[in-house]
């Protein structure tokens, strides 16, 4: 069965809250996020009620929190991929695209929407359970099962997209592996790209450049790379105007994560006349089952992907909380 298609007619949302916690949910946009409020601020890249996912445009080129599944990337399933071989994946995944199926419950530890969606390219099915907590703590707890027959590669990952100004820090484990998958806008030649650093030091133009202070980077450069996260327990964080959001992994594991430092509003790939809108800087970061964002090139030279098992769920959890 075809599921429905995310659209952007008169959308309406679900709000969760808890504590000093808001979070609101569109599901007619791909159960997407477009508030996330902790700790008394907004965390989360604004953008118009009716911009929906769109299968033309990357989700990087959008706002809120996204999720990409089972790939984030466009393209191909490598031919040897048994059983799902040749099968494509558009821009941002299919999970975006959809209308999922939602539940929402009270229960004695907060309020709970459960959104699920299913594959219709490829043989999976992922829930994602938002769980807001009278504490105020966010929890996403996840489940992705594979339907088939086959091993499945399944390469979600959930898009955060922040606003980027002088004041964000980044943090991720400390000496983690950084490997640069892209750099637009820089001048001169790029250290590693492609290969292994260690975060979060990379070379730009000739220079060394700190992504944890991401707007340091050259003015007009956009920087995609993936972290390796420690263990099936790790936390990124950002800091923004004294505040700071800490993402804490749990479960099964989230190997991986990306981030995209874009101080040139070039993310999504798009060519824009002198009369385009541009799109504002912006960080992302990206908690993943693996890097990059293509199958292909996940199989290929990365070699960092999550294989499902048919029949066995892999359950995880992204943890939100903001002081």
């Amino acid at each position: 069965m075809t599921a429905a298609r995310a659209g952007a007619t008169a959308p309406g949302y679900v709000a969760l809250e808890g504590g000093q916690a808001r979070v609101e949910v569109v599901p007619a946009q791909g159960g997407r996020v477009r508030a996330l409020r902790l700790g008394g601020r907004e965390w989360l890249l604004a953008g118009a009620p009716t911009d929906a996912p769109d299968a033309a445009h990357p989700p990087l080129g959008g706002y809120g929190w996204d999720e990409c599944a089972p790939a984030a990337g466009a393209g191909a399933m490598p031919e040897w991929v048994k059983g799902h071989g040749g099968r494509t994946v558009p821009a941002g995944g299919e999970a975006r695209l959809q209308v999922p199926q939602v539940e929402l419950r009270t229960r004695p530890e907060g309020h709970a929407l459960t959104c699920t969606w299913r594959g219709d390219r490829l043989p999976w099915t992922l829930v994602r359970t938002l769980l807001v907590r009278p504490d105020g703590v966010v929890e996403a707890r996840y489940e992705a099962t594979n339907t088939g027959a086959q091993r499945l590669p399944f390469l979600w990952s959930a898009l955060f997209l922040l606003p980027l100004d002088a004041r964000t820090r980044v943090s991720f484990p400390e000496a983690a592996r950084l490997r640069v998958q892209a750099v637009t806008g820089a001048k001169g030649a790029v250290q590693g790209t492609g290969g292994a650093l260690q975060w979060p030091r990379v070379a730009i133009d000739g220079r060394a450049r700190d992504l944890s202070r991401p707007w340091q980077l050259p003015r007009g450069t956009c920087v995609t790379g993936w972290v390796d996260l420690a263990g099936a327990r790790a936390t990124v964080q950002v800091q923004q105007d004294g505040a700071t959001l800490t993402i804490g992994t749990d479960g099964d594991g989230v190997p991986q994560c990306g981030i995209v430092a874009d101080r040139a509003g070039t993310r999504d790939g798009a060519t824009r006349g002198l009369l385009s809108r541009r799109l504002p800087p912006a960080l992302a970061l990206r908690p993943s089952l693996g890097a990059p964002d293509t199958l292909a090139e996940a199989l290929g030279d990365w070699q960092a992907v999550t294989w499902l098992a048919p029949g066995e769920p892999r359950r995880w959890t992204l943890t939100l909380r903001a002081s």
